[in-house]
């Protein structure tokens, strides 16, 4: 058997974006990593009588909506609009694609950066750009001049909101996603030049559009408004509640109806889960559907061999008014169903595993725009992503193929999982990965390797990196410790908590597995995690010096200059600890692993990107710099042009070095004895 390499990841194809039409026809993106470019190529596919068929070969399609039996999608291919775009002057191009043999064809060209679409008909359709006030000024009929312009605008920044930028976007002062309407050739704004469009959707056969956004122009609020766009042009507020409401998904169900998922965060702060309501936008009328907090709503597994569709797919309605959504439930995530009627919550996935996404469609011998099942963009098992047709009683059948030669023929240690009871009587699911070659009577050094979130979970599917690492001889370790997600809002709420009840839980997590494995070496305990993993592994081994080796990846170290540097800092830190800046700098500091730098013993690495705006690099930087100070051998890899995305779809060689980075380090510190 051939062991797990380093570039394993580069082995799949990765599908998203799962889109069906009325007759039923099902397309989607798959993407591939290619070292030779450094990049992923991302094409259409079809899937033509259960078998994927592509349908593009530029490798840049990164979105595509359906008109008809045709694909609409943006993509910039004459030579002449590539050499503009390089200049940084926005340009969407759509083409269209018509059934059979032949090109697609350009359809329509915005001086814009689409970002979402929805036809109404050939001539009609409402889409999402990126709005920059910048760009807005540039001479629009002089191609020079605006070149010239942007690249001495390019040459400062001004601040004079928060957030100013975003994790994958960038600086984002004053750029809004803003909704616009197309008609017979005639493109209007809908929403104003300070107006932030979350989320659209048209209402069935009406021409009427609902969207969920925030407006500001000083300081953006964690709530939302929900408002109804007219036939007319005409704008209704039709939120749910007057104010301090965080609106979450919705479906249509019905005349002037939508079942809405909703909170106002009273109870569990930013990371409650929203309730369900069925929702009368012109009467006001609001009946409740499930008020526990415990449906998220979205898939919270993770895995490095998988990209897109990741939290919260569209919602999807059947011909009887039921609404479909994912759901995560303890390790897993599942298509859930819920009855508006009789209010009614019922799982439909019976395997373990990860639902990224899924559509409606039929069933084998019948109309596939039926309804009569689901297809699904899932993992299972050590299987990569594939597609699966799934019928409502749970049964699944797999349809592709398409990452079986990613596993074929190589040593994968699948986890082995065990439960315990913590401090507090609850569950603790933990797995075991043994090292390749596995030989009971040898001894093997460990990685402990923590999610990120919190509010994610590890599961059973496969991670390449861990997979890596036991091609290396090493064991790995993992679990989901309280403040993970899959087991209801009142497991996730560590608030005022963090490095307490979740530090205990991983702790005690590691003795057992420890105590249930003699072939694991006490001895040579390694500790990596990024993101809130980066978070716990700074603040492990502040407490600990049973580790002999750490890796801290997207972390963070402070809360006090986190809650004034990155995008959802000045919220974020305040939510999570209980205090602010003024009021609870103790508290703040008391929950920052940076306090407890001087008690570091253990020799750590650092993985941070210079354009992660979610976990600043200053945060891995303060650690670094107090470690060194105190005499612990620190090394820090900063990823230029990198974000908090690194380990998941940084580019291809980047992904490469992080993991090599990361491997040689743990190499230096625990294959020694």
């Amino acid at each position: 058997m051939k062991p797990i390499a380093i570039d394993h990841f580069c082995n799949y194809l990765f599908p998203s974006s799962l889109k069906s039409n009325e007759n039923g026809r099902i397309a989607f993106i798959g993407k591939r990593a290619s070292l030779e470019d450094n990049k992923y190529l991302s094409d259409l596919y079809l899937l033509e009588n259960g078998k994927p068929v592509k349908l593009t070969a530029s490798g840049g399609i990164q979105a595509f909506y359906w008109l008809g039996d045709s694909l609409v999608f943006p993509d910039i291919r004459k030579e002449k609009d590539k050499a503009y775009t390089e200049k940084k002057l926005p340009l969407s191009v759509l083409q269209r694609l018509s059934p059979g043999p032949g090109e697609a064809q350009e359809f329509v060209r915005f001086a814009m950066t689409l970002t979402d679409m929805a036809f109404v008909s050939e001539n009609e359709f409402f889409f999402t750009a990126v709005y920059d006030p910048r760009i807005e000024r540039l001479p629009a009929d002089d191609e020079e001049k605006a070149t010239k312009t942007l690249k001495e605008e390019n040459e400062y920044i001004v601040f004079d909101e928060i957030p100013f930028w975003r994790n994958g976007e960038g600086v984002t002062n004053k750029k809004r996603n803003r909704l616009y309407h197309y008609s017979g050739g005639t493109t209007e704004a809908v929403t104003d030049p300070f107006t932030d469009v979350l989320k659209f959707r048209l209402i069935p056969d009406s021409g009427r559009v609902i969207f969920i956004s925030t407006r500001f122009t000083d300081k953006m609020d964690t709530s939302n408004e929900l408002f109804l766009h007219e036939k007319d042009g005409s704008l209704k507020n039709i939120s749910f509640e007057p104010s301090g409401f965080d609106h979450q998904n919705f479906i249509s169900a019905g005349a002037d109806t939508i079942v809405l998922q909703g909170t106002d965060r009273k109870e569990y702060g930013l990371n409650q889960n929203g309730d369900f309501f069925l929702y009368n936008y012109v009467t006001g009328e609001k009946t409740v559907i499930d008020d526990s907090h415990n449906h998220n709503g979205y898939n919270s597994v993770g895995s490095d061999v998988k990209m897109g569709g990741g939290q919260g797919p569209e919602w999807q309605i059947d011909k009887t008014g039921i609404v479909y959504f994912t759901e995560t439930i303890d390790d897993s995530s599942h298509i859930m169903s819920i009855d508006p009627g009789t209010r009614k919550l019922s799982r439909i996935t019976a395997e373990n595993g990860l639902v990224q996404e899924f559509i409606l469609s039929g069933g084998p011998d019948t109309n596939e725009g039926s309804g009569d099942s689901f297809i699904a963009i899932a993992m299972r098992g050590n299987d990569g992503p594939e597609l699966y047709r799934i019928e409502k009683n749970g049964r699944e059948t797999r349809l592709t193929t398409m990452n079986a030669g990613a596993i074929e023929g190589y040593a994968v240690s699948t986890p082995e999982s065990f439960t315990f009871r913590n401090e507090a009587g609850d569950e603790i699911r933990g797995w075991i990965i043994k090292p390749s070659g596995f030989d009971p009577a040898a001894q093997y050094p460990v990685i402990l390797d923590i999610h990120g979130g919190p509010k994610t979970v590890y599961g059973s599917v496969f991670f390449h990196e861990m997979q890596y690492w036991a091609s290396c001889g090493y064991a790995v370790i993992f679990c989901n410790p309280t403040g993970s997600d899959g087991k209801g809002a009142k497991f996730a709420d560590i608030r005022g908590k963090y490095g307490t009840v979740d530090y205990n839980d991983i702790m005690t997590f590691v003795d057992k597995c420890l105590e249930r494995n003699p072939w694991m070496d006490a001895d040579r305990l390694g500790v990596t995690g990024g993101s809130y993993g980066g978070f716990m592994t700074n603040w492990v081994i502040g407490h600990t010096q049973r580790f002999k080796a750490a890796a801290a990846q997207r972390s963070i170290s402070n809360w006090l200059s986190l809650s004034n540097t990155t995008d959802i800092g000045y919220y974020f830190s305040q939510d999570q600890i209980g205090e602010d800046l003024w009021s609870g700098t103790d508290k703040l500091w008391w929950h920052s692993p940076l306090k407890y730098a001087d008690r570091v013993r253990t020799p750590t690495l650092f993985i941070h990107s210079d354009e992660d705006y979610r976990c600043w690099m200053a945060e891995g930087l303060q650690m670094y710099s107090a470690l060194k100070y105190h005499g612990v051998d620190a090394r820090m890899c900063l990823f230029r042009g990198e974000n908090h995305e690194l380990s998941r779809s940084g580019l291809p060689k980047h992904r490469i070095r992080r993991l090599d980075e990361i491997t040689k380090w743990f190499d230096k510190y625990l294959k020694c004895k």
